[in-house]
């Protein structure tokens, strides 16, 4: 017969020890002070069962309705059973082998103190034992506890296997401790992974597990290891052990100690050091029973917190979608994040060329490259340490970094210690790395001074490809074909983005350097004065199909019975209404506007969304929209946002001069210029969404004409890579439609589910980590009364009228001169910003699309207004100050 103690073989005791077993084995292994102990195997309960014929008596059993009466009829059938001599011999030396005479026997299942299951509770102890006809008895009497009603009740509402039980038992040395409890390297109550929780009581600790006594409570901050909170209970009675009569016996306490801590502050920090050990080696929080005996410390058992909501071991991420929540609002699908994850890793490869890094330190990169966004509940996110690794390996981190801060408009910056310890890749701090970035500083001073001509250069080189693809009837193709042309456009344009990334760059210095100028130089002027300073740029391809919209708005009306004509048709058929009309001039300039800009669409990154091309509905609606608003005249709709410049520019040159003056305004010519091409480079992007948009929709008609999935939308239900391997031969499942349906009932879920904009992972990022916002605590900072809301100031002007909530394309999206306020937009909501009056945007910082569209079209705006579309309804009437940020609930 063998036995498991801690000089067993690892494989052994992990299958043969029991959950309770293996894991004292594991203590013992890493010297943690553990009484003496032995495990009897879980095959000799299988060959006791099998050898005394009791199989069949337990499986009959089992089959009962009730699990009472077949709890009860299997502990007498084990109880009938024998021993062999032998293994009463063995048995007999083990507790012969004990420093104590008393022992403890305790169950310990095979699936017990796992990660998914615990049994705490539901098995079997029995303590001070000291002969061998007793010790016998409670072997058995343990393999049975297997059998009881609660464990069965607890297999079956777990969907454990019922047939084969395996069952092992702990023989240990009986500890008769002074005083003993659990101690929690969490705290369970709150869910709290910084502090650490103790339950002590006098006596043996069966009393506490049981609930039979009361314990007093310690709080213990892991960060200071001091005690945070102290709960002392009067401690009338104890548990001890009567080793005559092999048991535990109730014991009344001295008055002197019933009302007095029952651990000291050594004996505290002692426990929070032992847990804190064990909990690392776990890396996982942990509930410990202890006992003190003697002045020592010796630990009974271990186990894994399974309630625990949230882990506090484990690689740190940090993961943020303040800005990129812009470009991929709400629930965004597998085949899009497959995508944008795939286009952010080749441009940053493309970026790290640019920095003259070497092919074989990219590699090394590459795992963070890759990674540079994340998927929470069908949510885009930035994984931000990733871009701060990545901004590491630039010249001028600390300054860099916190520039990158502003662009992505993350929502609070990076403590300086957290930042300082990001390490970026080892070979950055060789001396060839060294020279590389010292040479890299020049390389982009000369991007600096050329960066126009760059830009320039890619703009033509860009259109000539994008309009060989974006004219391909993707329709006519087989499935096979668009994939062959999705994949001559990654090669022909997705591997050539460096001119944006560079631009990105010199965006994110200059911009950096012009607000931090602004603050220092001009902050009386208030702080939307930099804003000011950057409306009107002109040159925005992003705001000309808003424009042209315009112009054509402007030809409807002054168009005889055109204005009639629109609005007495349905946008749904109006395209060919016009086609069939006597206005076929207009409808060539339509069609015109459809050809060039028919890739827009509202929440345009998500390739998901239906664009023009599909739905040319938006489009009227769109033109609706601004001739109900009067804004038919794009002279008119432009002066404002020159009245904005100039007067900003008035202000700038009676507040600043001498060399202030030169250097200032030298940083706002850059920064301009930065912008404008940030923003048109950007739109290039927009474009290439559009055609793979179109590509993706082919492939999915083609896929579901072929019977491979059920409707051509459902395309977007697949990752990029399962798309891919549908054509490569590289999917470990076939059956798409079963894959699709899957992830459609995973996605429904994840519509009721709403993350916070920030929060960290420790570990496996999914699973016991908090991904969701605490309740909203008021900032006791700013004085806001109950009627009023703040936010980011991004265009000046105070206008007064009724709230529109419009959240997606679906929501009902005719406006005329009503304050606009939603979530996020990108650049397909701005066809809709002539209708407004003003624009609030929950999401987004002082560089998104909003803030920077908005300043160009002089539209008042505010962005980053916490809880805004929660608060705010349609129909209800308020003042905002585009320029402090201020919302005002009137009524």
């Amino acid at each position: 017969m063998l036995l498991i103690n801690k000089d067993t073989t690892e494989s052994f005791a992990k299958k043969q020890a029991g959950g309770k077993g293996y894991n004292l084995y594991l203590l013992a292994r890493k010297g943690v002070n553990v009484p003496n102990f032995s495990v009897i195997p879980a095959y000799l309960f299988e060959n006791f069962v099998e050898r005394n014929g009791l199989r069949e008596a337990i499986n009959e059993a089992l089959e009962k309705d009730s699990f009472k009466e077949a709890a009860k009829q299997i502990e007498e059938i084990i109880l009938k059973g024998v021993f062999t001599a032998n293994e009463k011999e063995t048995i007999e030396l083990l507790i012969k082998s004990f420093s104590s005479t008393h022992f403890s026997v305790r169950s310990s299942a095979g699936d017990e103190d796992g990660g998914e299951h615990s049994y705490a509770g539901q098995l079997s102890s029995y303590l001070y034992i000291s002969s061998l006809s007793k010790c016998l008895e409670s072997i058995k009497k343990c393999w049975a506890s297997a059998f009881s009603e609660r464990c069965l009740v607890y297999r079956k509402e777990n969907s454990i296997n019922l047939d084969r039980i395996l069952v092992s038992v702990v023989i240990q040395e009986m500890i008769d401790p002074e005083i003993s409890g659990v101690v929690f390297t969490c705290n369970p109550v709150t869910n709290n992974t910084e502090e650490i929780m103790i339950n002590s009581v006098y006596g043996v600790g069966e009393g506490l597990v049981s609930g039979l006594l009361e314990g007093d409570t310690f709080i213990v901050s892991k960060i200071d290891a001091k005690v945070t909170s102290r709960e002392i209970v009067e401690k009338e009675k104890a548990l001890k052990g009567d080793f005559e009569n092999e048991r535990i016996i109730e014991v009344a306490i001295d008055k002197d100690k019933a009302e007095f801590e029952s651990l000291n502050e050594a004996q505290i920090t002692q426990l929070c050091s032992e847990a804190t050990k064990i909990e690392d080696m776990y890396q996982c929080a942990q509930d410990i029973e202890w006992a003190i005996y003697d002045d020592k410390i010796y630990i009974l058992q271990t186990r894994p917190v399974t309630t625990l909501a949230a882990t506090s071991k484990g690689i740190l991420n940090l993961w943020d979608n303040s800005n990129i929540v812009e470009s991929y609002g709400g629930i965004t699908k597998p085949l899009t994040y497959g995508f944008a994850r795939y286009v952010y890793n080749q441009v940053y490869i493309q970026f790290c060329e640019v920095l003259m890094v070497p092919q074989n330190h990219i590699k090394e990169m590459n795992f963070f490259l890759k990674n540079m966004l994340g998927l929470f509940y069908g949510r885009v996110y930035y994984n931000l340490f990733n871009w701060y690794k990545l901004t590491s390996i630039l010249p001028g981190y600390k300054f860099n970094r916190q520039f990158m801060e502003t662009m992505m408009g993350t929502s609070e910056s990076l403590g300086d210690e957290i930042a300082e310890r990001i390490k970026p890749p080892k070979f950055h701090h060789s001396f060839g790395s060294r020279v590389r970035k010292f040479l890299t500083g020049f390389k982009f001073f000369y991007f600096h001074l050329n960066i126009q001509n760059i830009v320039d250069k890619f703009l033509i080189d860009f259109h000539k490809i994008y309009d060989v693809y974006r004219k391909k009837d993707y329709y006519s193709m087989s499935a096979d074909q668009i994939y062959d042309e999705y994949m001559g456009l990654e090669k022909d344009i997705l591997w050539k983005w460096h001119a944006p990334i560079i631009n990105d760059f010199l965006c994110m210095v200059h911009f950096g350097v012009y607000k931090k100028l602004t603050e220092k130089w001009l902050d009386h002027l208030g702080q939307n004065f930099h804003n000011d300073l950057l409306a009107g740029n002109g040159n925005l391809e992003s705001a000309e199909p808003t424009k042209q919209l315009i112009r054509l708005s402007g030809v409807v009306v002054k168009t005889n019975g055109l204005r009639d004509f629109i609005f007495a048709n349905e946008n749904e058929f109006l395209l060919e209404a016009l086609n069939q009309s006597e206005y076929q001039e207009f409808y060539e300039m339509v069609k015109t506007y459809l050809d060039k800009y028919g890739f827009r669409c509202m929440s345009e990154m998500k390739l998901e969304q239906k664009d023009m091309h599909l739905e040319p509905k938006l489009f009227f609606i769109f033109l609706k929209n601004i001739i109900n608003s009067g804004q038919t005249n794009l002279e008119e709709f432009e002066k404002r946002e020159k009245e904005i410049r100039e007067n900003a520019e008035k202000l700038l040159s009676e507040n600043i001069s001498g060399i202030k003056g030169v250097i200032y305004s030298w940083s706002l010519k850059h920064a301009r210029k930065a912008v404008m091409n940030r923003e048109n480079t950007r739109f290039c992007r927009t474009r290439i969404y559009g055609v793979v948009r179109s590509m993706f929709y082919a492939m999915g008609e083609n896929f579901a004409k072929s019977g491979i999935i059920a409707k051509d939308e459902d395309i977007f239900f697949l990752d990029l890579e399962e798309l891919k391997g549908a054509f490569e031969g590289t999917n470990s499942i076939q059956n798409l439609k079963e894959v699709i349906k899957t992830r459609k009932a995973q996605y429904e879920l994840y519509e009721d589910s709403e993350p916070d904009s920030r929060f960290m992972t420790r570990g496996p990022v999914y699973w016991k980590n908090n991904h969701f916002p605490p309740p909203v605590v008021v900032d006791q900072n700013i004085e806001l009364k109950e009627n009023e809301m703040l936010g980011l100031g991004c265009c000046p002007g105070i206008v007064e009228g009724v709230v529109k909530v419009i959240l997606s394309p679906e929501d009902n999206l005719e406006l005329n001169g009503e304050i606009l306020v939603t979530h996020r937009t990108d650049p397909g909501w701005i066809p809709l910003y002539p209708s407004a009056s003003a624009l609030l945007v929950e999401r987004g910082g002082l560089l998104s699309h909003s803030a920077i569209v908005a300043r160009e079209m002089g539209l008042p705006t505010i962005v980053s207004v916490k809880g805004l579309t929660k608060r705010l309804e349609t129909g209800m009437r308020i003042r905002i100050n585009g320029e402090s940020g201020l919302i005002e609930i009137l009524e």
